[in-house]
Protein backbone atom coordinates (compact mmCIF):
# COMPACT_ATOMS: atom_id res chain seq x y z
CA UNK A 1 0.00 0.00 0.00
CA UNK A 2 1.29 3.44 -0.98
CA UNK A 3 1.39 6.30 1.76
CA UNK A 4 -1.10 8.83 1.23
CA UNK A 5 -0.50 11.18 4.66
CA UNK A 6 0.34 14.82 5.51
CA UNK A 7 1.41 16.19 8.56
CA UNK A 8 -1.35 19.10 8.93
CA UNK A 9 -1.13 20.34 12.75
CA UNK A 10 1.35 20.58 15.47
CA UNK A 11 1.22 22.22 18.75
CA UNK A 12 2.71 21.80 22.01
CA UNK A 13 2.44 22.75 25.73
CA UNK A 14 3.01 26.73 26.28
CA UNK A 15 6.24 25.92 27.83
CA UNK A 16 7.99 22.63 29.06
CA UNK A 17 10.05 22.35 32.38
CA UNK A 18 9.69 21.00 36.02
CA UNK A 19 7.89 23.75 37.93
CA UNK A 20 4.43 24.13 35.43
CA UNK A 21 2.23 22.73 38.14
CA UNK A 22 0.12 20.81 35.74
CA UNK A 23 -1.30 17.70 34.97
CA UNK A 24 -0.41 15.33 32.18
CA UNK A 25 -3.74 15.24 30.85
CA UNK A 26 -4.26 19.09 31.40
CA UNK A 27 -0.84 19.47 29.68
CA UNK A 28 -2.20 17.03 26.42
CA UNK A 29 -5.19 19.06 25.88
CA UNK A 30 -3.17 22.11 25.14
CA UNK A 31 -0.97 20.70 22.91
CA UNK A 32 -4.15 19.08 20.96
CA UNK A 33 -5.32 22.15 21.00
CA UNK A 34 -3.02 24.20 19.80
CA UNK A 35 -2.58 21.54 16.82
CA UNK A 36 -6.41 21.58 15.74
CA UNK A 37 -5.47 25.70 15.83
CA UNK A 38 -2.31 25.06 13.36
CA UNK A 39 -4.35 22.93 11.41
CA UNK A 40 -7.99 25.15 11.36
CA UNK A 41 -9.83 21.85 12.36
CA UNK A 42 -12.30 21.57 14.54
CA UNK A 43 -12.06 18.77 17.25
CA UNK A 44 -15.38 16.93 15.80
CA UNK A 45 -13.25 15.91 12.59
CA UNK A 46 -10.37 14.13 14.65
CA UNK A 47 -11.85 10.04 14.44
CA UNK A 48 -8.05 8.59 15.32
CA UNK A 49 -5.72 9.16 18.31
CA UNK A 50 -2.50 7.41 19.01
CA UNK A 51 -0.47 7.83 22.10
CA UNK A 52 2.84 5.90 23.07
CA UNK A 53 2.46 7.44 27.34
CA UNK A 54 -0.02 6.10 29.46
CA UNK A 55 -1.18 6.88 32.91
CA UNK A 56 -0.12 8.13 35.60
CA UNK A 57 2.95 10.05 33.62
CA UNK A 58 1.35 10.42 31.46
CA UNK A 59 -2.32 10.15 29.52
CA UNK A 60 -4.14 6.73 28.19
CA UNK A 61 -6.00 6.83 25.00
CA UNK A 62 -9.25 6.38 26.44
CA UNK A 63 -9.19 9.33 29.29
CA UNK A 64 -8.21 11.29 26.74
CA UNK A 65 -11.13 11.08 24.77
CA UNK A 66 -13.38 10.94 27.36
CA UNK A 67 -12.27 13.97 28.94
CA UNK A 68 -12.21 16.07 25.04
CA UNK A 69 -15.10 14.93 24.53
CA UNK A 70 -14.14 13.21 21.04
CA UNK A 71 -15.95 10.45 19.04
CA UNK A 72 -13.17 8.27 18.11
CA UNK A 73 -13.09 5.19 15.64
CA UNK A 74 -9.72 4.12 15.88
CA UNK A 75 -6.93 4.39 18.52
CA UNK A 76 -3.73 2.71 19.60
CA UNK A 77 -1.64 3.13 22.32
CA UNK A 78 2.33 1.95 22.40
CA UNK A 79 4.89 1.22 24.23
CA UNK A 80 6.29 4.32 27.09
CA UNK A 81 9.21 4.83 25.16
CA UNK A 82 10.63 7.66 22.96
CA UNK A 83 12.05 4.60 20.31
CA UNK A 84 8.32 5.24 19.09
CA UNK A 85 7.98 7.97 18.08
CA UNK A 86 8.38 7.00 14.17
CA UNK A 87 6.24 4.09 14.72
CA UNK A 88 3.27 6.04 15.91
CA UNK A 89 3.83 8.68 13.21
CA UNK A 90 4.23 5.43 10.55
CA UNK A 91 0.67 4.44 12.33
CA UNK A 92 -0.70 7.50 11.74
CA UNK A 93 0.20 7.31 8.14
CA UNK A 94 -0.89 3.90 7.08
CA UNK A 95 -4.40 4.41 9.23
CA UNK A 96 -5.55 7.58 6.80
CA UNK A 97 -3.89 5.82 4.13
CA UNK A 98 -6.29 2.83 4.86
CA UNK A 99 -9.48 4.88 5.21
CA UNK A 100 -10.08 3.48 9.10
CA UNK A 101 -9.80 7.21 10.20
CA UNK A 102 -9.73 10.54 8.62
CA UNK A 103 -7.92 12.80 11.23
CA UNK A 104 -5.46 11.12 13.04
CA UNK A 105 -4.11 13.03 16.21
CA UNK A 106 -0.70 11.76 17.80
CA UNK A 107 -0.82 13.11 21.17
CA UNK A 108 1.90 12.80 23.66
CA UNK A 109 2.18 13.74 27.49
CA UNK A 110 4.97 12.76 29.96
CA UNK A 111 5.83 14.24 33.37
CA UNK A 112 8.89 13.66 35.01
CA UNK A 113 9.53 12.41 38.22
CA UNK A 114 11.15 15.63 39.46
CA UNK A 115 8.26 17.13 37.81
CA UNK A 116 4.80 17.22 39.05
CA UNK A 117 5.10 13.03 38.88
CA UNK A 118 6.47 13.16 42.24
CA UNK A 119 2.80 13.26 43.01
CA UNK A 120 2.78 9.98 41.59
CA UNK A 121 5.35 7.77 44.11
CA UNK A 122 3.91 5.10 45.49
CA UNK A 123 1.05 5.07 42.92
CA UNK A 124 3.50 2.36 40.54
CA UNK A 125 6.57 0.03 41.05
CA UNK A 126 8.52 0.44 37.72
CA UNK A 127 11.07 -2.16 36.98
CA UNK A 128 13.93 -1.51 34.90
CA UNK A 129 14.39 -3.05 31.77
CA UNK A 130 17.90 -4.29 32.98
CA UNK A 131 15.92 -6.83 35.38
CA UNK A 132 14.61 -8.79 32.18
CA UNK A 133 15.84 -12.26 32.19
CA UNK A 134 18.27 -11.52 29.35
CA UNK A 135 19.73 -8.42 30.87
CA UNK A 136 17.89 -6.28 28.96
CA UNK A 137 18.74 -3.44 25.91
CA UNK A 138 21.00 -0.98 27.50
CA UNK A 139 23.85 -3.73 27.42
CA UNK A 140 23.77 -3.42 31.55
CA UNK A 141 22.75 -5.96 34.03
CA UNK A 142 20.88 -5.11 37.35
CA UNK A 143 22.49 -8.00 38.86
CA UNK A 144 25.99 -6.70 38.18
CA UNK A 145 24.90 -2.89 39.15
CA UNK A 146 24.47 -1.79 36.38
CA UNK A 147 20.86 -0.84 35.46
CA UNK A 148 19.16 2.01 33.57
CA UNK A 149 19.71 3.41 30.33
CA UNK A 150 22.91 6.05 31.20
CA UNK A 151 24.66 3.21 32.34
CA UNK A 152 23.93 1.19 28.30
CA UNK A 153 24.56 4.73 26.87
CA UNK A 154 27.93 5.29 28.79
CA UNK A 155 29.32 1.75 27.78
CA UNK A 156 28.47 1.99 24.30
CA UNK A 157 30.03 5.42 24.30
CA UNK A 158 33.48 4.32 26.07
CA UNK A 159 33.24 1.31 23.75
CA UNK A 160 32.92 3.63 20.71
CA UNK A 161 35.65 5.55 21.78
CA UNK A 162 38.45 3.06 22.59
CA UNK A 163 37.36 1.27 19.28
CA UNK A 164 37.85 3.82 16.96
CA UNK A 165 39.98 6.91 19.23
CA UNK A 166 37.37 9.29 19.72
CA UNK A 167 37.77 11.85 21.84
CA UNK A 168 36.09 13.84 24.82
CA UNK A 169 36.74 16.93 22.49
CA UNK A 170 34.63 15.36 19.75
CA UNK A 171 31.80 14.24 22.23
CA UNK A 172 31.73 17.94 23.53
CA UNK A 173 31.21 19.04 19.81
CA UNK A 174 27.41 17.18 20.31
CA UNK A 175 26.61 18.62 23.17
CA UNK A 176 27.65 22.45 21.93
CA UNK A 177 26.14 21.70 18.70
CA UNK A 178 22.83 20.98 20.22
CA UNK A 179 22.79 23.47 23.12
CA UNK A 180 23.57 26.60 19.49
CA UNK A 181 20.60 24.91 18.31
CA UNK A 182 18.69 25.30 21.49
CA UNK A 183 19.77 28.84 21.80
CA UNK A 184 17.82 30.01 18.45
CA UNK A 185 14.36 28.15 19.44
CA UNK A 186 12.44 29.65 22.24
CA UNK A 187 10.38 27.20 23.52
CA UNK A 188 13.82 25.21 24.40
CA UNK A 189 14.43 24.19 28.20
CA UNK A 190 17.80 25.36 27.93
CA UNK A 191 17.57 27.89 25.41
CA UNK A 192 19.63 30.57 27.95
CA UNK A 193 22.16 28.55 29.03
CA UNK A 194 25.07 28.82 26.60
CA UNK A 195 27.59 26.03 26.21
CA UNK A 196 31.03 26.41 25.20
CA UNK A 197 34.03 24.35 25.65
CA UNK A 198 34.94 25.69 28.84
CA UNK A 199 31.76 25.35 30.35
CA UNK A 200 31.40 22.18 28.49
CA UNK A 201 34.79 20.41 30.74
CA UNK A 202 33.90 22.01 33.85
CA UNK A 203 30.65 20.14 33.79
CA UNK A 204 30.97 17.10 35.86
CA UNK A 205 31.36 13.06 34.52
CA UNK A 206 28.50 11.40 35.38
CA UNK A 207 28.83 8.33 33.79
CA UNK A 208 31.78 7.16 31.97
CA UNK A 209 32.69 9.71 29.68
CA UNK A 210 29.30 11.39 29.64
CA UNK A 211 29.45 14.67 31.16
CA UNK A 212 25.68 16.64 32.28
CA UNK A 213 25.82 18.29 29.14
CA UNK A 214 25.54 14.73 27.42
CA UNK A 215 22.77 13.93 29.09
CA UNK A 216 19.42 14.95 28.10
CA UNK A 217 16.57 16.79 30.29
CA UNK A 218 13.49 14.92 31.24
CA UNK A 219 10.78 17.61 31.73
CA UNK A 220 7.30 17.75 31.80
CA UNK A 221 5.45 18.54 28.23
CA UNK A 222 3.56 17.59 25.78
CA UNK A 223 2.97 17.29 21.95
CA UNK A 224 0.41 16.67 19.35
CA UNK A 225 0.76 15.83 15.70
CA UNK A 226 -2.35 15.93 13.39
CA UNK A 227 -1.90 13.20 9.95
CA UNK A 228 -4.64 13.30 7.17
CA UNK A 229 -4.80 12.27 3.69
CA UNK A 230 -2.82 14.82 1.20
CA UNK A 231 -6.21 15.56 -0.43
CA UNK A 232 -7.58 16.65 2.67
CA UNK A 233 -4.58 18.99 3.65
CA UNK A 234 -4.99 20.41 0.26
CA UNK A 235 -8.72 21.32 1.35
CA UNK A 236 -7.26 23.21 4.55
CA UNK A 237 -4.96 26.33 4.57
CA UNK A 238 -2.14 25.06 5.97
CA UNK A 239 1.57 24.33 4.10
CA UNK A 240 2.02 21.27 2.15
CA UNK A 241 4.40 18.95 4.76
CA UNK A 242 3.98 14.87 3.01
CA UNK A 243 4.72 12.09 4.87
CA UNK A 244 7.02 10.31 1.83
CA UNK A 245 8.14 7.42 3.67
CA UNK A 246 8.28 5.30 6.70
CA UNK A 247 10.76 2.20 7.44
CA UNK A 248 10.21 0.40 11.09
CA UNK A 249 12.19 -0.60 14.07
CA UNK A 250 14.86 -3.24 13.21
CA UNK A 251 14.57 -6.25 15.60
CA UNK A 252 17.87 -8.89 15.58
CA UNK A 253 20.66 -10.00 18.07
CA UNK A 254 22.99 -7.42 15.88
CA UNK A 255 19.76 -4.69 16.50
CA UNK A 256 19.51 -5.52 19.96
CA UNK A 257 20.87 -2.99 22.05
CA UNK A 258 19.35 0.73 22.20
CA UNK A 259 21.58 2.85 22.41
CA UNK A 260 24.42 1.35 19.79
CA UNK A 261 24.26 0.98 16.30
CA UNK A 262 24.73 -2.99 14.59
CA UNK A 263 27.80 -3.82 14.54
CA UNK A 264 29.63 -2.11 17.75
CA UNK A 265 29.55 -5.41 19.74
CA UNK A 266 27.80 -3.76 22.89
CA UNK A 267 26.04 -6.67 25.20
CA UNK A 268 24.32 -8.96 22.97
CA UNK A 269 25.61 -7.61 19.77
CA UNK A 270 28.38 -9.89 17.88
CA UNK A 271 31.47 -7.85 17.04
CA UNK A 272 31.25 -7.13 12.95
CA UNK A 273 32.17 -4.30 11.51
CA UNK A 274 29.50 -2.20 10.04
CA UNK A 275 28.41 -0.79 6.34
CA UNK A 276 25.18 1.00 5.92
CA UNK A 277 23.96 0.04 2.94
CA UNK A 278 23.60 2.03 -0.37
CA UNK A 279 20.02 2.49 0.03
CA UNK A 280 17.25 1.65 2.71
CA UNK A 281 13.48 0.75 1.75
CA UNK A 282 12.55 4.68 3.52
CA UNK A 283 14.31 6.51 0.79
CA UNK A 284 13.15 3.94 -1.79
CA UNK A 285 9.15 4.57 -1.05
CA UNK A 286 10.02 8.29 -0.91
CA UNK A 287 11.75 8.12 -4.39
CA UNK A 288 14.72 10.06 -2.99
CA UNK A 289 18.63 9.40 -2.29
CA UNK A 290 20.89 10.28 0.83
CA UNK A 291 22.48 12.82 -0.69
CA UNK A 292 18.54 14.49 -1.00
CA UNK A 293 18.30 14.59 2.61
CA UNK A 294 18.80 18.47 3.87
CA UNK A 295 18.68 18.13 7.46
CA UNK A 296 18.71 15.01 9.97
CA UNK A 297 16.98 14.49 13.40
CA UNK A 298 16.92 11.48 15.83
CA UNK A 299 16.26 10.50 19.29
CA UNK A 300 19.15 11.72 21.14
CA UNK A 301 18.91 10.91 25.02
CA UNK A 302 22.93 10.90 24.66
CA UNK A 303 25.20 12.83 22.88
CA UNK A 304 26.98 9.59 21.29
CA UNK A 305 23.42 9.11 19.70
CA UNK A 306 24.43 11.12 16.93
CA UNK A 307 27.68 8.95 16.27
CA UNK A 308 25.68 6.19 16.15
CA UNK A 309 22.53 7.35 13.95
CA UNK A 310 24.96 8.92 11.31
CA UNK A 311 26.85 5.89 10.76
CA UNK A 312 23.62 4.05 10.72
CA UNK A 313 22.48 5.63 7.74
CA UNK A 314 25.42 6.07 6.06
CA UNK A 315 26.50 9.71 6.25
CA UNK A 316 29.59 8.98 7.79
CA UNK A 317 31.32 5.53 7.05
CA UNK A 318 32.50 3.44 10.78
CA UNK A 319 34.31 5.10 12.84
CA UNK A 320 34.31 8.20 11.39
CA UNK A 321 31.02 10.19 13.40
CA UNK A 322 33.07 11.87 15.70
CA UNK A 323 35.52 13.54 13.75
CA UNK A 324 33.06 14.78 11.19
CA UNK A 325 30.62 16.29 13.70
CA UNK A 326 33.72 18.51 15.16
CA UNK A 327 35.33 19.11 12.03
CA UNK A 328 32.66 19.20 9.80
CA UNK A 329 29.85 20.05 12.05
CA UNK A 330 25.96 19.60 12.49
CA UNK A 331 24.95 23.59 12.98
CA UNK A 332 22.92 25.39 10.26
CA UNK A 333 25.58 26.20 7.99
CA UNK A 334 26.79 22.73 7.70
CA UNK A 335 26.08 20.27 4.79
CA UNK A 336 23.82 18.17 7.38
CA UNK A 337 22.59 20.19 9.95
CA UNK A 338 21.38 17.79 13.13
CA UNK A 339 18.30 18.22 15.46
CA UNK A 340 17.88 21.85 14.80
CA UNK A 341 15.74 22.75 17.84
CA UNK A 342 17.95 21.18 19.95
CA UNK A 343 17.41 17.86 20.91
CA UNK A 344 16.53 16.30 23.92
CA UNK A 345 19.76 17.58 24.95
CA UNK A 346 18.37 21.03 25.04
CA UNK A 347 15.40 21.72 24.06
CA UNK A 348 14.34 18.56 26.24
CA UNK A 349 12.58 14.84 26.20
CA UNK A 350 9.74 15.06 24.17
CA UNK A 351 9.92 11.59 23.40
CA UNK A 352 11.07 12.50 19.68
CA UNK A 353 8.29 14.69 18.86
CA UNK A 354 9.37 17.92 19.53
CA UNK A 355 11.95 16.73 17.06
CA UNK A 356 8.79 16.25 14.07
CA UNK A 357 7.04 19.32 15.08
CA UNK A 358 10.57 21.04 14.24
CA UNK A 359 10.95 18.98 10.83
CA UNK A 360 7.64 20.26 9.51
CA UNK A 361 8.19 23.73 10.40
CA UNK A 362 10.96 23.62 8.88
CA UNK A 363 9.66 22.74 5.89
CA UNK A 364 6.41 25.23 5.92
CA UNK A 365 9.32 27.85 6.46
CA UNK A 366 8.14 29.21 9.99
CA UNK A 367 11.56 27.80 12.25
CA UNK A 368 12.71 31.22 12.75
CA UNK A 369 15.77 32.28 13.34
CA UNK A 370 16.67 28.63 12.73
CA UNK A 371 15.43 28.30 9.62
CA UNK A 372 17.25 26.01 6.95
CA UNK A 373 17.43 28.13 3.46
CA UNK A 374 15.52 25.85 1.29
CA UNK A 375 14.39 23.01 2.83
CA UNK A 376 12.37 20.33 1.14
CA UNK A 377 13.59 16.70 2.06
CA UNK A 378 14.81 16.10 6.03
CA UNK A 379 15.14 12.61 7.57
CA UNK A 380 13.93 11.23 10.66
CA UNK A 381 16.46 8.13 11.28
CA UNK A 382 17.58 6.33 14.37
CA UNK A 383 20.64 3.78 15.43
CA UNK A 384 18.17 1.30 15.73
CA UNK A 385 16.31 1.59 12.25
CA UNK A 386 13.58 3.47 12.53
CA UNK A 387 12.89 6.33 10.11
CA UNK A 388 10.54 9.18 7.89
CA UNK A 389 11.09 10.86 5.42
CA UNK A 390 9.19 14.57 4.93
CA UNK A 391 8.77 16.52 1.93
CA UNK A 392 7.17 19.79 1.04
CA UNK A 393 7.15 18.60 -2.24
CA UNK A 394 3.96 17.19 -3.76
CA UNK A 395 4.51 13.43 -5.24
Amino acid sequence: MSLDACIVGVGTSHAVGLELGRTPLDLQFEAFTASLADAGLDKSMIDGVITARGGPYGVDYDEFVIAGGLDIRWVSQLWSHGRWTASAIAQAALAVSAGVADYVAVTNSHVSERGYGKHFEGLTRRVDESFRDGGGPYSGWSIHGSPGAGTGAALVTQQYMDRYGATEEELAAVSIAHRNHASRNPFALLRDEALGTSEYFDSPKILGPLRTPDICRMIDGATSIIVTTCARAAELDVPFVRIAGVEGIRASRESYVFFSRPGLGSGISPSWSYQAPDTFPVYDAAGVDRSDIDAFYLYDPFAHMVWMSLERWGFCAEGEAAAYVREVGIGLGSPLPVNTNGGLLAEGHLFGYGHLIEMTRQLRGSAGARQIPDATVLQWGNAWGDSLILTNVED
